[in-house]
This record gives C-alpha cells, structure tokens and sequence, in this order.
C-alpha cells in the first residue's frame, strides 16, 4: 500500500529535478560502472597491464595513502573508486530523505540528454581538428587503443567519463564552490565561476598537452579547456549525472566511431 508521499510522488514527473536525485543518478550509472569493471578485468588488458584513466588510478593511490584497505570491503583495490561513488550517492539518498522510488523514463531520457549535450562538443573538435578528439584515449599510447576492440573502448570511455567527472566536476569543482561560497562567503555566482575556470584548468593539464618534441599543442589546450568549461556549465546546471553521462556519451562517440 503506498503512502500519501510515495503517491504524490509518483503522480508527477519533474524531468529536471528528477534527474538530479541520487536514487536516479545511480540507476543511470550504475550500468556504467559494471560495465567498466567488467573492462578491468576481461578488456582493457594489455600486455600484462591494465590500461585505465589516470582519474580512476588517482583515486584507487588516494584511498591506498589513507590507509583504505580493499580487502576490508571484499573487493580488488581497482574497485575501490566505484564502490565509494555508490556509497555516497546512497548516503546522500539517505540524508536527503528522498522516495525510493526510481522514475525509469528519466534513466532514457538521461541517457537521450547526455548524448545531445555531447553534440555540441563533438562539432567543436570537428572544427578543431579530428587529432584533438580522443579526451579519453590520450591516457595510453595510441598502439595500446589499436590493440582494444570495440568492447574494450567502449569501456574505456565509460571509465573515463565516469571518474574524470567525479574528480574533477563532483569533487574538485563542487568542493572548490563550497569552500569560496560556505566558508569565504563569497557571492555565488563568483564562487561558481572560479571554481569552473579553476577545474577547467586542471583538466586541461590533467590530459597531454605536449607533443613529442616537447611543444605545446595550442589546439588541444583550447579544447580541452573549452571541453571542461562545457561539462563543468553541464555540472552545475544539470548536475553530476548528467555531466558523467555527456562525458561517456562523447568519449564514447568519440572513440568508437571517429577513431
């Protein structure tokens, strides 16, 4: 029997705001990250080594300097990052107190925006050039991508997207706005757009941005930069699931289909 909340809940559909809950956010990712940890295991091998994102490698060395012990948890230290992404968007169902009641027309209208916002994106490194394409590719040498089959980018990108925006849009981007709007008490729009540009910087040098000789490569560093300022604005207007999906969705795009 349903109780007067679930029925007014479950009576109206609010696209925008539905698809920023936690519950809903984790429906549409979860796929995703299964996904990549099947990658981990059965794709993205190469010559004895694991090819991944240098976000998700930053995270699992993060929780091995504190001391988080993955076999405590029951799972391999390359999980470790996915495992504390469900934890806190479960924790954050929780605090909020929100119905556990997943909306699955969201879910396909969350994955039919992510590809749209990814559009946009995939013009401008069109105009740019076909070269400054490969975000997610540029984490391992080009032989090594040659050598994945579809299945193998395919989960590639969605570790990518997944992780390079839960470090660099959920964390960094979210704390650094805390930080200047909670504690410094800065206007919020100021502390939304420091923040965004701060981010988008260090995404940029986060990728390789220099070629062989050493030379920096101007037309990558303008995509890059214009790439994290775009999924940063999709961060703060549309939130963190639909960032993380626009970023698979392009990745993916990218890697299957253009490379």
């Amino acid at each position: 029997m349903k109780t007067a909340t679930q029925s007014r809940f479950t009576s109206r559909f609010h696209y925008a705001e539905d698809s920023n809950r936690p519950l809903e956010i984790l429906a549409f990712l979860t796929p995703l990250v299964a996904f990549y940890e099947c990658g981990l295991v059965f794709w993205l091998r190469h010559d004895e080594m694991v090819l991944t994102n240098r976000a998700h490698s930053g995270l699992v060395n993060f929780f091995r300097l504190f001391g988080v012990r993955a076999e405590d948890l029951h799972v391999s230290a390359m999980s470790l990052p996915s495992v504390a992404l469900i934890l806190t968007l479960l924790i954050w169902q929780i605090v909020a107190g929100l119905p556990w009641i997943i909306r699955w027309r969201t879910i396909a209208f969350m994955w039919m925006e992510s590809f749209a916002l990814a559009a946009p994106l995939l013009v401008v490194a069109a105009v740019i050039g076909r070269a400054h394409l490969l975000m997610g590719a540029n984490q391992v040498s080009e032989d090594s991508i040659r050598s994945l089959d579809i299945v193998g980018r395919a989960s590639m990108a969605a570790g990518a997207g997944i992780y390079e925006e839960l470090l660099f849009r959920m964390a960094l981007m979210g704390g650094l706005h805390m930080l200047l709007f909670d504690v410094a008490k800065m206007k919020e729009r100021n502390a939304w757009l420091i923040a965004l540009v701060v981010s988008s910087m260090l995404f940029t040098v986060y990728h390789p941005i220099r070629d062989v000789t050493g030379a920096l490569q101007w037309g990558r560093v303008i995509f890059l930069m214009l790439a994290g300022s775009w999924f940063g604005v999709v961060f703060q207007l549309r939130g963190f699931g639909i960032a993380a999906g626009t970023h698979v969705a392009y990745d993916a795009t990218a890697l299957l289909f253009i490379s």
